[in-house]
């Protein structure tokens, strides 16, 4: 999935077309990020907020709204002015799973927002406890058919959680999910082998796979890792369809102008080709995007629909 959302973005970075501060108003702009501060999207979304500034007419100001998997938020940034004064970070959670996971999420992800650009892509990594008794992909699918197996997760709807649901649907192996409150404790008990799998985030992961207090088995992505170039992907273990990306980006709310729209495109799009922008989101284990708004509204929508058909098939549902 990533390579192919980075061909999009390059085919719409050339020609960039220059910002038109003038049809945004004159304030701040206000970007709601739908979780508590710290985590990869909240760093993204700060970060491209300063490199935006210049091209904005008063600069942008990040706003972090926590809470219910990410629907807090969505729901305040789904009643913000739709100027073009009013930014959400969309995410896998909230643009993704979200809508299907919960009776009611507080929004209508396809009727309350409209697209502006996708900014990035965290790749994820499937990694089991240290002494867990499969070398790969497939002796891990046996051991599953022989034996209860447990999987951590961050929360209900995260990537970590989904990717092995996914996984479940594809293969038919059962698993009890562990659920927890961030990845932080979901790799403590992974490391203390009191779970055995965890489909995590690069960059929260990776250094407890260099360390070798867990072991990588599979590249959650539609190639290898850059980073952990050894570790061969689902689809060379013979598992299709096991890419899953963990990605974020900017909509607005649905009455936007297309103008305004344009406008935060073009800035957020110059914003990203900053060589120091691209460094530090690459050091977060980020992959930078980009692209036009109908390219991320094509992928918001597929997405959607990716994600509530594993939903209904697992019968997964969020309190």
């Amino acid at each position: 999935m990533i390579r192919m959302l980075l061909v999009a973005a390059l085919l719409a970075a050339a020609p960039m077309l220059a910002p038109r501060a003038a049809d945004l108003p004159d304030r701040p702009i206000r970007i709601i990020v739908p979780f508590t501060p710290g985590g990869t999207s909240d760093i993204v979304a700060r970060l491209l907020a300063e490199a935006a500034g210049p091209h904005l007419p008063r600069g942008a100001v990040v706003e972090n709204r926590g809470g219910a998997g990410g629907n807090i938020g969505m729901a305040e940034a789904a009643r913000g002015a739709a100027d073009g004064s009013t930014l959400i970070q969309c995410a896998f959670g909230p643009c993704g799973a979200n809508p299907a996971l919960y009776a009611n999420p507080g929004y209508n992800l396809l009727a309350d927002f409209a697209p502006v650009i996708l900014t990035g892509a965290v790749r994820n990594v499937m990694t089991v406890r240290r002494e867990l008794p499969a070398a790969n992909v497939q002796e891990f699918l046996a051991l599953a058919r022989r034996q209860p197996l447990s999987f951590a997760s961050s929360g209900v709807g995260a990537s970590n959680h989904l990717g092995p649901e996914l996984l479940r649907s594809i293969t038919g192996i059962e698993m009890t999910h562990v659920p927890y409150r961030g990845s932080g404790p979901a790799i403590t008990d992974l490391v203390a082998g009191r779970v055995d799998v965890f489909f995590d985030n690069l960059p929260s992961i990776l250094p407890h796979i260099r360390s070798g207090t867990v072991r990588a088995l599979a590249a959650v992505s539609d190639t290898r890792i850059p980073e952990l170039p050894d570790v061969p992907t689902f689809a060379e273990q013979g598992v299709q369809g096991m890419a899953i990306d963990s990605w974020f980006g900017f909509m607005t709310p649905a009455r936007t102008p297309p103008a305004a729209i344009a406008a935060l495109n073009a800035a957020f799009a110059q914003a990203l080709q900053n060589p120091a922008v691209r460094a530090r989101m690459m050091e977060l284990g980020a992959t930078p995007l980009g692209g036009s708004p109908e390219q991320m509204g094509a992928h918001v929508r597929a997405e959607a629909a990716r994600w509530a058909e594993v939903v209904r098939r697992q019968g997964i549902r969020a309190e």
